[in-house]
């Protein structure tokens, strides 16, 4: 058993996998081996932060689709569990629809169990969308992927509402729609925002659904908990010399080609080699 745990180590097979099913045959040494994440297995990353309705979902998956890499959100994740009221999902229901923040070691695991799957069906970097919210996450976020770019998304928290309470999902397709039209003028501080809605096709206005948090209490109170966690976030991040803060004022027309140029000269960051570190900037639309 111990020459074929450490083939299985030394082959990448998801450790936690190891750990569950082999832990009771494994020596000490390979157990202890198994459970620590080894640097190499890191999965390369590109994060998405911002606060709730700013566009995450919309910006992230449409990224990841032109990097060719799976865009993994931390968000569907913990609704796909609590659709299938699995034991996890029924844990966090409560949680997520008062307006509360998951603790860390729910959202840790949910993660870490889809890396490990796509490890293991090849995958070699990937898209993390509305992970990290937490400094404490996001330090253990580094422990198991090698974080490459942290791209923050930003907008004022009263247009966030507006498109938090606009926000419709299909419950036949699964796409998400918008139904807000908001425009508001420039001031001496802020520029002009213009977002027209993105409507639904014909055949989907029947499945219109509305989360069961986006109402305006549990909205205002998730950008109250998003505001006191996101700073030290961001901070990490621009410590580490990967944070490229990037303000949307537009719709996904104007604004996509603009954040698709932003991030071209990090292009190299899901390639083989990820010795060039430390890039760093801010972009305004």
């Amino acid at each position: 058993m111990r020459s074929a745990a450490k083939k299985l180590l030394e082959a990448g097979t998801p450790a936690r996998w190891l750990v569950r099913e082999a832990a009771p045959k494994l020596e000490p040494a390979l157990l202890r081996q198994a459970r620590q994440p080894a640097a190499h297995s890191r999965q390369p990353a590109i994060i998405f932060l911002g606060p709730p309705g700013v566009g995450k979902g919309t910006y992230s998956s449409r990224v990841a689709s032109s990097l060719s890499v799976p865009h993994i959100s931390a968000g569907d994740l913990v609704r796909m569990e609590i659709n299938q009221k699995s034991e996890y999902g029924m844990r966090v229901a409560q949680i997520v629809n008062a307006g509360n923040l998951l603790p860390d070691s729910l959202i840790l695991e949910l993660l870490q169990n889809r890396l490990a799957e796509g490890a293991a069906r090849g995958e070699q970097g990937v898209l993390l969308d509305g992970f990290p919210r937490t400094r404490a996450q996001a330090e253990a976020l580094t422990h198991f992927t090698d974080v490459q770019l942290a791209v923050n998304l930003s907008l004022q928290d009263k247009v966030l509402v507006s498109k938090c309470l606009g926000r419709r999902i299909c419950r036949k397709c699964g796409k998400n729609f918008n139904v807000a039209d908001i425009l508001l003028p420039a001031t001496a501080e802020n520029p002009e925002i213009v977002l027209p809605p993105l409507l639904p096709p014909q055949q989907c206005e029947q499945y219109m659904e509305t989360r069961t948090d986006d109402n305006i209490d549990t909205i205002n109170r998730r950008l109250q908990v998003y505001h006191q966690e996101a700073a030290p976030v961001e901070q990490f991040f621009r410590d580490r010399g990967v944070l490229l803060d990037f303000e949307i004022t537009g719709g996904i027309p104007e604004t996509l080609p603009r954040l698709i140029e932003a991030l071209r000269p990090h292009g190299h960051l899901l390639e083989d080699d990820h010795s060039q570190t430390g890039r760093q900037g801010t972009c305004s639309l």
